[in-house]
């Protein structure tokens, strides 16, 4: 029995352990971890120049390249859809309300190993509380 809820993708509406159909945004690369859509690793891994104003810079692959890079991806292994909660990094609370602050008010009530996590509102506001002046300022 599963212990979590699951939910189908909301981009390509597969289910959790299936393969996403190509082209959607919550892909996964294998090779960089980042979005597949987005990141540069099949220009890396077939050696496409796509500095400004080659031909791939403005239009991207040619069908022959996409399916190269289709098997370069499936010989990798495409990583199926898991929905994966985001999580407070100090109090652990997931899908918790997102927010925006500047970085120079990040990096100056946030501690540095917190800096790289999320963290929900509330904590971000005990941590302006326990540093009024800057964690740099503690006493």
């Amino acid at each position: 029995m599963k212990k979590w809820k699951s939910w189908d993708c909301h981009d390509c509406g597969v289910k959790e352990g299936e393969l996403h159909k190509l082209g959607c945004d919550m892909e996964t690369c294998p090779f960089c971890g980042q979005q597949l859509i987005s990141c540069d690793c099949c220009y890396k891994k077939l050696d496409i120049d796509v500095s400004e104003g080659t031909w791939a810079y403005s239009h991207g692959l040619t069908k022959i390249q996409e399916a190269l890079w289709l098997e370069i991806l499936d010989y990798k292994g495409r990583i199926p859809y898991l929905l994966i909660p985001y999580k407070c990094g100090l109090c652990g609370e997931q899908w918790s309300k997102m927010f925006t602050v500047s970085d120079k008010d990040w990096s100056k009530y946030v501690i540095p190993q917190l800096q790289h996590e999320l963290l929900c509102y509330e904590c971000y506001n005990e941590l302006k509380h326990l540093f009024p002046n800057g964690w740099r300022y503690a006493k």
